[in-house]
């Protein structure tokens, strides 16, 4: 199975990146392309909805440590969303998930922003 992408900016510095299918080293090339495309300076923040990635193998796990690397180097963070049990296992087994934030679906993570905006500007106000 083919692995399709789609690469969405959220706002300035802010990408809702969405996987579908395997991650593999047939496939990891392309996903290594698209993702390095928004590996600048100026991200600080980077959601991978992960609802229908149905596998991943040592390779795409490169894509994925290289993305949060880059990112954290710059002060940014990288999110996870909806991680099916194998992947988030394949994950854990890596020791990957120190430090990412996983959330179970969109809303969620919505709510945490939302909720993280406002302490901010309540913090800026007082």
């Amino acid at each position: 199975m083919a692995l399709t992408m789609n690469v969405e900016t959220k706002s300035p510095g802010s990408y809702f990146v969405t996987s579908n299918g395997r991650l593999d080293g047939t496939t990891s090339p392309d996903c290594d392309a698209r993702i390095s495309s928004i590996l600048l300076p100026s991200t600080k923040t980077t959601l991978i909805e992960m609802t229908n990635l149905d596998y991943i193998s040592i390779m795409g796990l490169r894509v994925f440590l290289k993305t949060r690397k880059m990112i954290e180097q710059q002060g940014g963070h990288v999110y996870m969303i909806n991680v099916q049990p194998q992947i988030e296992k394949v994950f854990e087994i890596a020791n990957m998930l120190n430090g990412i934030r996983l959330f179970a679906g969109v809303s969620e993570a919505d709510a945490y922003f939302d909720a993280m905006q406002k302490s901010v500007l309540e913090s800026l106000n007082s």
